[in-house]
């Protein structure tokens, strides 16, 4: 019982620390941004990195991954917070978290994942447009540890190389159903 309080206590000022860490990074790069257009509605990025997308919503590989199977499910319409979605839009998203959970669950071997998302600066949203992370992690991996070390060096590492983008989405692009929604 001693060591389980411990470790929850450890586990509570790594994540304090880190969270403490990103808001402070994505403040400092959010107001040098200030004046920079949004990435998700630049089509060269999209391109890149988009695997699936329909008439409200698209889906990419994130360019600094935590693992591998961390993914982007944005809406087509510039929207910056999520109130300002419409209620389609919200339906499609989920609709196609799911189809991005199947799609990783095949590549990846996932079989379980977290959803994230912010909104506005001071939470530390660096893209003022709505997106959300899902990010999958294979069964058994429940190195929460590990997993707050990836979310360190993702924002310290160097984007992924086109091909290593190219490869993902060919992946996902193959094993996302397309008959879900």
């Amino acid at each position: 019982m001693h060591k389980k309080l411990l470790y929850s206590l450890f586990i509570i000022i790594i994540c304090s620390t880190i969270f403490s860490f990103f808001y402070i990074v994505n403040s400092f790069t959010s107001s040098l941004d200030a004046d920079t257009p949004c990435a998700f509605c630049n089509q060269q990025i999209v391109r890149q990195q988009k695997f699936y997308e329909d008439d409200l919503v698209i889906a990419l590989c994130t360019h600094k991954p935590i693992v591998p199977s961390h993914f982007l499910v944005i809406p087509k319409r510039h929207v910056e917070r999520l109130e300002m979605l419409s209620s389609e839009e919200i339906s499609r998203i989920h609709q196609v978290i799911g189809k991005v959970n199947q799609a990783s669950q095949q590549v990846f071997q996932t079989s379980s994942y977290f959803i994230h998302q912010k909104n506005g600066r001071e939470v530390g949203q660096s893209v003022p447009h709505v997106h959300f992370h899902l990010i999958a992690k294979p069964t058994g991996d429940d190195s929460h540890l590990k997993f707050l070390i990836n979310m360190i060096m993702a924002h310290l590492k160097s984007p992924m190389s086109l091909e290593e983008l190219q490869n993902i989405t060919e992946k996902m692009k193959v094993s996302i159903d397309p008959s879900i929604l």
